[in-house]
Protein backbone atom coordinates (compact mmCIF):
# COMPACT_ATOMS: atom_id res chain seq x y z
CA UNK A 1 0.00 0.00 0.00
CA UNK A 2 2.89 1.88 1.01
CA UNK A 3 3.93 2.80 -3.13
CA UNK A 4 0.10 3.78 -4.01
CA UNK A 5 -0.51 7.24 -4.70
CA UNK A 6 -1.48 9.48 -1.60
CA UNK A 7 -5.56 9.84 -2.55
CA UNK A 8 -5.43 6.55 -3.68
CA UNK A 9 -4.03 4.81 -0.67
CA UNK A 10 -6.15 6.89 1.64
CA UNK A 11 -9.14 5.50 0.13
CA UNK A 12 -7.97 2.32 0.12
CA UNK A 13 -7.54 2.64 4.51
CA UNK A 14 -10.97 3.73 4.28
CA UNK A 15 -12.19 1.29 2.43
CA UNK A 16 -10.36 -1.29 4.74
CA UNK A 17 -11.80 0.06 7.55
CA UNK A 18 -15.41 -0.07 6.27
CA UNK A 19 -14.68 -3.74 5.69
CA UNK A 20 -13.38 -4.95 9.02
CA UNK A 21 -15.95 -2.99 11.10
CA UNK A 22 -19.05 -4.69 8.27
CA UNK A 23 -17.70 -8.51 7.78
CA UNK A 24 -15.96 -11.04 9.49
CA UNK A 25 -13.29 -11.11 6.04
CA UNK A 26 -9.61 -12.38 6.53
CA UNK A 27 -7.08 -9.36 6.76
CA UNK A 28 -5.13 -10.59 3.78
CA UNK A 29 -8.26 -10.50 1.86
CA UNK A 30 -9.43 -7.14 3.14
CA UNK A 31 -6.36 -5.64 2.65
CA UNK A 32 -6.54 -7.12 -1.49
CA UNK A 33 -10.11 -5.90 -1.75
CA UNK A 34 -9.64 -2.62 -0.31
CA UNK A 35 -6.52 -1.46 -3.02
CA UNK A 36 -8.66 -2.79 -5.64
CA UNK A 37 -11.62 -1.04 -4.61
CA UNK A 38 -9.83 2.30 -4.13
CA UNK A 39 -7.67 1.45 -7.67
CA UNK A 40 -11.30 1.64 -9.05
CA UNK A 41 -12.65 4.52 -7.59
CA UNK A 42 -9.64 6.46 -8.56
CA UNK A 43 -9.83 5.68 -12.64
CA UNK A 44 -13.13 6.35 -12.30
CA UNK A 45 -12.37 9.79 -11.18
CA UNK A 46 -9.81 10.05 -13.48
CA UNK A 47 -7.08 9.84 -11.15
CA UNK A 48 -3.58 8.37 -11.19
CA UNK A 49 -3.73 4.58 -10.09
CA UNK A 50 0.30 3.60 -11.06
CA UNK A 51 2.18 3.32 -8.02
CA UNK A 52 5.30 6.21 -7.34
CA UNK A 53 7.55 2.83 -6.46
CA UNK A 54 10.03 3.08 -10.32
CA UNK A 55 9.57 -0.88 -10.36
CA UNK A 56 5.91 -1.35 -9.75
CA UNK A 57 4.14 -3.27 -12.56
CA UNK A 58 0.24 -2.32 -11.13
CA UNK A 59 -2.24 -4.06 -13.94
CA UNK A 60 -5.63 -4.16 -11.36
CA UNK A 61 -7.53 -1.43 -13.05
CA UNK A 62 -11.36 -2.27 -13.85
CA UNK A 63 -13.62 -0.56 -15.90
CA UNK A 64 -16.97 -0.42 -14.23
CA UNK A 65 -19.65 2.05 -13.42
CA UNK A 66 -21.23 3.84 -10.79
CA UNK A 67 -21.98 1.70 -7.42
CA UNK A 68 -25.82 1.55 -6.72
CA UNK A 69 -27.23 1.98 -2.88
CA UNK A 70 -30.65 0.74 -1.70
CA UNK A 71 -31.36 2.77 0.57
CA UNK A 72 -34.31 4.00 3.02
CA UNK A 73 -36.32 7.39 2.28
CA UNK A 74 -38.59 9.44 3.31
CA UNK A 75 -42.15 8.32 4.98
CA UNK A 76 -40.88 4.48 4.94
CA UNK A 77 -40.12 4.21 1.08
CA UNK A 78 -36.85 3.24 -0.72
CA UNK A 79 -34.54 4.92 -3.45
CA UNK A 80 -32.45 3.81 -5.73
CA UNK A 81 -29.05 6.43 -5.67
CA UNK A 82 -25.90 6.77 -7.89
CA UNK A 83 -22.86 6.60 -5.92
CA UNK A 84 -22.19 10.40 -6.04
CA UNK A 85 -24.96 12.05 -7.08
CA UNK A 86 -27.03 14.27 -4.42
CA UNK A 87 -30.45 13.30 -5.85
CA UNK A 88 -32.02 9.65 -5.99
CA UNK A 89 -32.99 8.17 -8.88
CA UNK A 90 -35.75 6.61 -8.23
CA UNK A 91 -38.13 6.04 -5.25
CA UNK A 92 -40.29 3.00 -4.18
CA UNK A 93 -42.93 2.08 -1.89
CA UNK A 94 -41.20 -1.99 -1.62
CA UNK A 95 -37.44 -2.55 -0.85
CA UNK A 96 -38.06 -5.66 -2.76
CA UNK A 97 -38.72 -3.20 -6.34
CA UNK A 98 -35.56 -0.68 -5.44
CA UNK A 99 -33.51 -3.63 -5.06
CA UNK A 100 -34.76 -4.91 -8.60
CA UNK A 101 -34.02 -1.83 -10.17
CA UNK A 102 -30.57 -1.32 -8.15
CA UNK A 103 -29.46 -4.51 -9.34
CA UNK A 104 -30.58 -4.08 -12.96
CA UNK A 105 -28.36 -1.15 -12.90
CA UNK A 106 -25.78 -2.09 -11.01
CA UNK A 107 -25.38 -5.37 -13.24
CA UNK A 108 -25.62 -3.05 -16.88
CA UNK A 109 -22.50 -0.62 -15.51
CA UNK A 110 -20.22 -3.54 -13.98
CA UNK A 111 -20.64 -2.22 -10.51
CA UNK A 112 -21.64 -3.26 -7.21
CA UNK A 113 -25.10 -2.47 -5.27
CA UNK A 114 -25.02 -1.52 -1.76
CA UNK A 115 -28.38 -2.57 -0.08
CA UNK A 116 -29.25 -0.85 3.48
CA UNK A 117 -31.40 -1.64 6.47
CA UNK A 118 -34.29 0.90 7.46
CA UNK A 119 -31.49 2.06 10.23
CA UNK A 120 -29.04 2.73 7.69
CA UNK A 121 -26.58 0.27 8.16
CA UNK A 122 -25.38 -2.03 5.18
CA UNK A 123 -27.39 -4.96 4.91
CA UNK A 124 -25.38 -6.79 1.54
CA UNK A 125 -23.26 -5.63 -0.94
CA UNK A 126 -22.70 -7.39 -4.39
CA UNK A 127 -20.47 -6.75 -6.93
CA UNK A 128 -21.50 -7.28 -10.21
CA UNK A 129 -17.84 -8.02 -11.72
CA UNK A 130 -17.96 -9.42 -15.47
CA UNK A 131 -14.31 -11.21 -14.95
CA UNK A 132 -15.56 -13.82 -11.94
CA UNK A 133 -16.24 -17.06 -14.06
CA UNK A 134 -19.24 -19.18 -13.42
CA UNK A 135 -18.33 -22.42 -11.38
CA UNK A 136 -18.34 -25.21 -13.33
CA UNK A 137 -20.77 -28.27 -13.60
CA UNK A 138 -19.21 -31.50 -13.51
Amino acid sequence: MKNLPKKVREKAVEIANALLDETRMDEGIVIATAISRAKDWAANRGLSTGSTASDSRSTDIKQHGADRYVIPYKDDSWAVKTEGSKKVEKVFKKKEEAVKLGRKKAQSSNASLTVQTKKGKVQSRTSYNPNKRARKSL
